[in-house]
C-alpha cells in the first residue's frame, strides 16, 4: 500500500500529516510520534539540500519499539549543486554511466537509452518532443542529449563522439532550433567530428533559425543529409536506422 500526502510548500510537512501516515503504517501512537520526527527531518533535508529524491529504505521497528533507519538513498539536483559544494564530493561517479559523466564534464545533458536512433538536440523540451516523434514513427531513441543554449563546435564534436560510442546507434538525427544556439556552430562541429571520428552511420540534420542558411552552405557536399522539417528528419532517421513501421 502506498500512502500519499499533499504538502503545502509554504507550511511544509505538518505534524498531523506525518502522524496520520505513522499511524497507518505502525498502528501505535508512540511509534507514530517517533515517525513524525523522522519524516519532518527528512522533508527539511529534501528542501535544504536541493534533493530530487530522498528515502529511508528500510526503516525498521526494533524489539523495544524504537525506529531505526538501516539504509537511505539521496539524489541531489545537479542544478542546485552550486549552493552545496560539499555535496559534490559525495558523488560516486563509478556507479554512473561513464558517457553520462563525460557529457556532464563537457556541459552536455546526456542520458543513454536502448534504441538505435541517436539524437542531438538543443533544449530539453525539443529533445523530449524529438524522442516522442521518433517513437511515433516506429523508431526507438538511443539517447537524450541536450547540447544547451549555446553550442561551440567543440561541444558538438564531443556530442557526436559520445553518441557514436554506442554500438546500437544506426542513424543520428541532429535537430536544432537556433535561437541562442547558432546553426553554423553546429555545422562546423559536425565537420570537425567527421574529420576526427569515423562516422559510419547516416547523419540527418534539421537546422533552422540563427545562421541556418550559412549552416546549410557549410554542410553542402558533405555526407550530412539536410531536411527542412522536424517530422521529415525523424521519418528519415527512423527509416535509415531500419526501424520504420
Amino acid at each position: 500500500k502506498i500512502l500519499k500526502v499533499q504538502i503545502d510548500p509554504g507550511a511544509g510537512l505538518l505534524g498531523f500529516q506525518a502522524r496520520n501516515i505513522g499511524m497507518e503504517l505502525l498502528g501505535n501512537i508512540k511509534q507514530a510520534l517517533a515517525f513524525t520526527g523522522i519524516a519532518q527531518k527528512l522533508y527539511r533535508v529534501f528542501l535544504e539540500q536541493d534533493c530530487s529524491l530522498i528515502e529511508i529504505n528500510p526503516l525498521v521497528r526494533l524489539n523495544d519499539g524504537s525506529l531505526l533507519a538501516l539504509d537511505a538513498k539521496v539524489n541531489f539536483d545537479d542544478n542546485g549543486l552550486f549552493r552545496h559544494r560539499d555535496n559534490e564530493g559525495l558523488r560516486d561517479v563509478d556507479s554512473e554511466e561513464p558517457k553520462e559523466v563525460e557529457a556532464k564534464q563537457a556541459g552536455l545533458s546526456y542520458i543513454k537509452l536502448e534504441g538505435n536512433v541517436g539524437c542531438v538536440v538543443n533544449g530539453a523540451g525539443l529533445a523530449m518532443a524529438t524522442m516522442d516523434l521518433i517513437k511515433r514513427y516506429g523508431g526507438e531513441p538511443a539517447n537524450f542529449l541536450d547540447v544547451g543554449g549555446s553550442s561551440s563546435p567543440e561541444k558538438m564534436k564531443t556530442a557526436m563522439s559520445i553518441i557514436l560510442s554506442d554500438p546500437n546507434v544506426k542513424a543520428i538525427l541532429v535537430n536544432i532550433f537556433g535561437g541562442i544556439t547558432r546553426c553554423d556552430d553546429i555545422a562546423n562541429g559536425l565537420l570537425q567530428a567527421a574529420k576526427e571520428i569515423d562516422i559510419k552511420v547516416p547523419v540527418i540534420a534539421r537546422l533552422t533559425g540563427t545562421h541556418s542558411g550559412k549552416a546549410l552552405e557549410i554542410l553542402a557536399g558533405t555526407r550530412v543529409l539536410p531536411v527542412k522539417t522536424m517530422a521529415g528528419g525523424v521519418k528519415k532517421a527512423v527509416e535509415l536506422a531500419g526501424g520504420e513501421k
